[in-house]
């Protein structure tokens, strides 16, 4: 037990961090649905890696990354519209996800673990993956933070100014699918994409100056991962479930309060 409390309460820590940091980016440049459709094509991404019998996060990463660029080549090229390409490839990849576990009919897993999230399922592995991915990815979007602010108001002169946009693109889908892959052990791939909208959403509530929103926003972020895990002890109920669902109720009191 005292080691699921420490495994928890780090992996706790560096989520919140990162996903605190990368959901003010999201909201601000208006890539939410993005978020939803990699989350859910990581679905496939697991179901395709226990049916290969591969490694789970390199074949989940992958999957996702693909799935992220290609959207976005389709829709840079013009022939689909960018919300209806995140719809039709978040129902395609759901769709594979069930045919891959259908074929693999040998296979002994939690599938629910993997939706909705479990503390039991978290190992030493899985705190040094997500610990460095976090301390990595925080480090990058420190580092750059200058030009993905830039990029994230005004695209077209930060491309004039000589940034190269694309390449800062490719680098936060990059960010984005990485770390929610490696958090869908404990969030759960259905509800890891409200880590991507809930802490940004909310900090924008609070916060007219832009670079105090990712405080506000790592805070809040560390606030309902803590009282979820709380809850989730208490009553039994999966971690993901019991961190968004807290999540959303301080959310819309929060928006109630904020309107007064």
């Amino acid at each position: 037990m005292t080691e699921i409390l420490i495994n928890t309460t780090i992996a706790g820590i560096f989520i919140s961090i990162i996903f605190g940091f990368l959901s003010v980016f999201v909201i601000l440049r208006k890539l939410s649905f993005l978020g939803v459709g990699i989350s859910h094509s990581a679905f496939a991404g697991v179901a395709l890696a226990l049916l290969l019998n591969t490694d789970l996060f390199l074949t989940t990463l992958v999957f996702c990354l693909f799935i992220a660029f290609f959207i976005g080549k389709t829709t840079k090229m013009g022939k689909i519209e960018y919300d209806n390409s995140i719809g039709l490839f978040f129902s395609f990849t759901m769709a594979l996800g069930a045919i891959f576990i259908y074929l693999n009919k040998n296979g002994n897993f939690d599938i629910m673990g993997y939706f909705f999230g479990s503390v039991l399922g978290i190992n030493n592995n899985d705190i040094f993956l997500i610990s460095s991915v976090s301390i990595l990815f925080t480090a990058i979007l420190l580092f750059f933070f200058k030009e993905f602010i830039f990029i994230t108001f005004d695209e077209e002169v930060a491309q004039v100014s000589g940034i190269n946009v694309n390449l800062f693109d490719s680098l936060l889908l990059i960010i984005l699918s990485t770390t929610i892959v490696v958090s869908i052990k404990l969030i759960g791939i259905i509800l890891v994409s409200a880590l991507l909208i809930l802490p940004g959403s909310f900090a924008l509530i609070f916060c007219k100056n832009y670079k105090n929103s990712f405080i506000v926003s790592i805070i809040y972020c560390i606030v309902i991962y803590f009282l979820g895990f709380f809850i989730s002890w208490k009553t039994d109920i999966p971690v993901g479930a019991a961190i968004v669902t807290s999540g959303s109720i301080i959310y819309f009191v929060s928006l109630k309060l904020a309107k007064k």
